[in-house]
């Protein structure tokens, strides 16, 4: 059984050196950073619409609250204009500079939305173009890996033939767990054992463990998750 596994594993190795190359390829690393950034557009965009729609509607509320402040100070300057007692006059001159104070803070106010409206206008635009950029990096290195890909099929094929034929004589539930280790990045996963440690990650092995061992048996190391196994014959 550990000969047959073993020889299993030599035949992944190379399909996992395969697999290896292309996943941390530039290409692949540029396609899917692209490819993300692509994905993620219309969740910006639409942030970006609840902030316009949001900044519209308070320039609109600056624009109206503005006009009245004006409204008022002119009916102001006029009654002041039709004023005769001085007591009167005092008390609207200090209303009318209270309200000069009102329109300038809200002249600032409709000044400060305005600014943020333009930027919002910009942020459109560089949406636009860095989308432009990404779908265009997708194109040329995604077009790449997936040549990578295609180079490599027939020789991934062949490698994968080989091993459905490796696995008729293997014990179906130590392939099935063989299969979970190497897909959560474990590799190689089996292990000869070094003396009484694990051949991976030196943890020393219990008499219990070693005894497993020596009877033939794999077992799985408890710090590195890896499968062990001892040639009986050394």
């Amino acid at each position: 059984m550990i000969k047959n596994l073993l020889a299993y594993q030599e035949i992944d190795a190379k399909l996992y050196d395969i697999e290896l190359k292309l996943s941390t390829s530039d290409e692949r690393k540029k396609a899917v950073s692209a490819k993300k950034y692509i994905d993620g557009v219309e969740e910006n965009v639409n942030k970006l619409d609840d902030h316009s729609a949001s900044l519209y509607s308070t320039f609109e509320n600056a624009i109206n609250e503005h006009k009245k402040l004006i409204e008022q100070y002119e009916e102001l300057v006029k009654g002041l204009e039709d004023s005769k007692s001085e007591h009167e006059v005092e008390f609207l001159v200090k209303k009318a500079e209270e309200l000069l104070a009102k329109i300038s803070t809200a002249s600032k106010n409709i000044e400060n939305i305005s600014e943020q409206m333009q930027s919002v206008v910009k942020d459109y635009a560089n949406i636009k173009k860095t989308t432009r950029a990404a779908q265009e990096q997708y194109s040329k290195y995604g077009s790449m890996y997936a040549g990578m890909k295609k180079a490599v099929q027939e020789q991934r094929a062949e490698l994968e033939t080989s091993l459905t034929k490796l696995a008729v004589n293997i014990d179906s539930n130590l392939l099935e767990v063989y299969k979970k280790k190497r897909s959560n990045k474990i590799f190689p996963v089996l292990y000869e054992v070094r003396g009484s440690v694990c051949g991976a990650c030196n943890m020393e092995l219990s008499m219990l463990e070693l005894n497993k061992l020596k009877n033939g048996e794999i077992i799985e190391c408890d710090q590195c998750g890896r499968l062990l196994y001892q040639d009986v014959k050394k």
